[in-house]
């Protein structure tokens, strides 16, 4: 018995390392993008409007199509739904290596965001339902630096584009997904079925996630973080270059490792919550320090070394916030079937803050100047905090009737074994992820 617990044990972490690294894979499509567009515009002669589009083909359909895509997940299964995710990736990098304009280039790009959001939105939900209750928190708040990571692992590639060029690395990603998609379709755990509401009913399923105060509650707080951080990620490299003089290549040296410290944002808030650090902590520290750094970074007379520190500690400290909303979801989601939308919903409006934080600050730069961005971020970043605390009301409520619904079980128990009548009349109420 011992061995074969063992076993399983081992077989559900390798599961869980497979699922993360296919995020990952996922994600570097995100960092592939950004990395290789001064060189695809030197080869398609790309203006910068249309080239911003490559870039933000993911967000746009991010936006446009989260919850409903999270709604066709669940419909389709998740375990398909990865499957066909990373094959999609494949043939959109297939498609855009052989690319010779920028409208084929844009439809790969569209076949990979499509890959894309089958296989993060379904990762999430498979590993959800196959970790034990007590490591679900941790292993959420682990997933969540897929996208971080991934875009880092692209950064790492950047030194060797001009040897091996923008469309070997397009191949190679081509190749990965491939491999990717093949080895989850052999080793990929197997989810069991849960109920389906009718095929006509696919708005009734959306509603159903967007008139959920929890799941809208997360999705803002979402949203609050997305607009933090890419606002953040898009001004530091504007910011050392024109208000400090930074030279642009130890500009996006030092983003870089900005980015990298992010990263470690988003592990740590595993262990802190592994720790017994509750959920809605995490995400009030996240915020928190956001609104503190933002005088120091903008309107602060640092040298460059040292805002850039500080907008390490930001992200990193700032990292907290969307393992712990990760973690949140299942809980959050009014149905183990909910689960895919709710993420779906998590997603769109981190899509949205990826499209408006960077666009919002950079209208008001151009405008107003560097020193006054804390009037617009610092808000932002308090109802973020604000967001929090709401949270924290609604997971202890949510708690109180898993609680109040364990205890209705126990009682059922005693009553059907002492033979009392009450036993038939007992409603115990279940945990979504139960």
């Amino acid at each position: 018995m011992t061995s074969e617990r063992f076993e399983t044990a081992s077989t559900r972490y390798i599961h869980v390392w497979l699922l993360i690294g296919s995020g990952v894979v996922a994600a570097a499509q995100v960092g592939k993008a950004i990395i290789c567009i001064p060189m695809i515009r030197s080869d398609l002669a790309l203006g910068l409007d249309f080239a911003g589009l490559i870039v933000a083909t993911f967000a746009t359909l991010g936006a446009l199509m989260g919850i409903g895509a999270g709604v066709l997940v669940g419909r389709l299964g998740v375990r398909p739904s990865l499957i066909g995710g990373m094959i999609a990736i494949a043939i959109g990098n297939l498609i855009g290596a052989s690319a010779s304009n920028e409208f084929t280039l844009l439809v790969g790009r569209v076949v990979e965001g499509v890959g894309f959001f089958g296989a993060v939105l379904a990762i999430p939900s498979m590993l959800a339902r196959i970790v034990k209750y007590h490591e679900r928190d941790f292993v959420m708040a682990v997933w969540s630096a897929y996208m971080p990571a991934g875009i880092m692992l692209m950064f790492f590639v950047g030194p060797l584009l001009p040897t091996i060029g923008w469309r070997n690395l397009w191949l190679a990603n081509a190749l990965v997904a491939s491999a990717c998609g093949i080895v989850l379709a052999i080793y990929a755990p197997t989810m069991p079925k849960t109920a389906r509401t009718p095929g006509g009913q696919f708005f009734t399923e959306v509603a159903n996630v967007v008139r959920h105060p929890r799941c809208v509650v997360l999705a803002f707080a979402f949203f609050a973080y997305s607009f933090q951080i890419f606002s953040l990620a898009f001004a530091l490299p504007l910011l050392l270059t024109s208000a400090h003089g930074v030279a642009l290549g130890s500009a996006g040296l030092l983003s870089a490792l900005v980015l990298a410290v992010s990263t470690m944002g988003h592990v740590s808030s595993g262990f802190l919550l592994r720790a017994g650090v509750p959920i809605w902590a995490n995400i009030a520290a996240a915020f928190g320090f956001f609104a503190i750094s933002a005088l120091a970074i903008y309107v602060g007379d640092l040298p460059p070394a040292a805002v850039a520190l500080v907008a390490a500690l930001a992200l990193g400290i700032g990292g907290l916030a969307p393992g712990a909303l990760y973690a949140a979801a299942p809980q959050a989601a009014p149905s183990p079937q909910a689960v895919p939308p709710t993420i779906g919903l998590l997603q769109q409006a981190s899509n949205l803050g990826q499209f408006a934080g960077p666009l919002t600050i950079g209208l008001w730069v151009e405008h107003f100047g560097w020193n006054t961005v804390p009037a617009l971020v610092t808000p932002a970043a308090l109802l973020g905090l604000a967001a929090a605390f709401v949270i924290r009301c609604v997971l202890v409520a949510s708690e109180s009737g898993i609680a109040a619904g364990e205890r209705g079980a126990a009682q059922n128990v005693v009553a059907v074994r002492c033979g009392h009548p009450v036993a038939g009349k007992i409603s115990v109420r279940r945990s979504p992820t139960s």
